[in-house]
């Protein structure tokens, strides 16, 4: 959803200020979207007309190969932009990116201020920044799928979870997207949570877990650190 309302257009961008990514004022044409959990953002064969800056929430991103099959390939979270590459005038594989929860985006229109955006050399060293930032995170996730057994990404996977919910909080999860995620099957990232469950590493319960020993999984996910 759009918000038209001025006021509240005004609000949510000084709560989330991106004005040092540019030289140029932007404050004037910066839209504000919120997108409630489970709303697409940029369905399937939709060509995205909008550079979004993520302020708050989480949102996840489908890769639609040629033959079909769906991939889950990231999740992005506050800081992280989209669109960049079509933006860039670059055209990418279909995908889709959707909203895991409830978020909020700031967003500039490609048509309508793509000739001014591409003159600022300041925004356009972030962008560099930013889109090197989002190909490491790919780079070191294809890394840990290769090398390493989904025991040790799984228990990476949930440090990183309780760092971001806050100790001793619940860990809400989709095994579905998870398993995609983490490039196994769900049948192998079931046996990995029950293993973890008897171990008594984490406690379960439909749709979420929760850690109970840090210090074991913190051991887990040491493994897989790369230099």
């Amino acid at each position: 959803m759009k918000i038209s309302d001025q006021t509240t257009r005004l609000q949510y961008i000084a709560k989330y200020p991106i004005q040092d990514l540019f030289s140029v004022p932007i404050e004037d044409f910066l839209e504000v979207h919120l997108f409630q959990k489970g709303e697409y953002i940029c369905e399937e064969l939709m060509v995205p007309e909008r550079l979004y800056f993520v302020a708050e929430g989480r949102v996840k991103l489908y890769v639609i190969h040629q033959d079909g099959n769906v991939s889950l390939a990231q999740y992005y979270e506050a800081g992280d932009i989209l669109g960049e590459l079509e933006f860039l005038g670059i055209r990418t594989q279909s995908q889709s990116i959707q909203a895991v929860e409830a978020s909020v985006c700031l967003a500039l229109s490609f048509h309508e201020h793509r000739e001014l955006i591409l003159s600022d050399a300041v925004f356009l060293r972030n962008l560099s920044k930013l889109i090197a930032e989002k190909m490491l995170r790919s780079v070191s996730k294809l890394v840990a799928t290769q090398s390493y057994p989904l025991e040790n990404r799984m228990a990476a996977y949930l440090i990183e979870k309780e760092e971001e919910v806050g100790r001793g909080n619940w860990i809400r999860v989709s095994l579905t997207d998870l398993a995609q995620y983490l490039g196994a099957s769900y049948r192998h990232l079931s046996r990995v949570i029950k293993r973890f469950d008897e171990e008594g590493w984490i406690e379960r319960e439909r749709g979420r877990m929760r850690v109970r020993s840090y210090k074991a999984l913190e051991a887990k996910a040491s493994q897989m650190q790369i230099e």
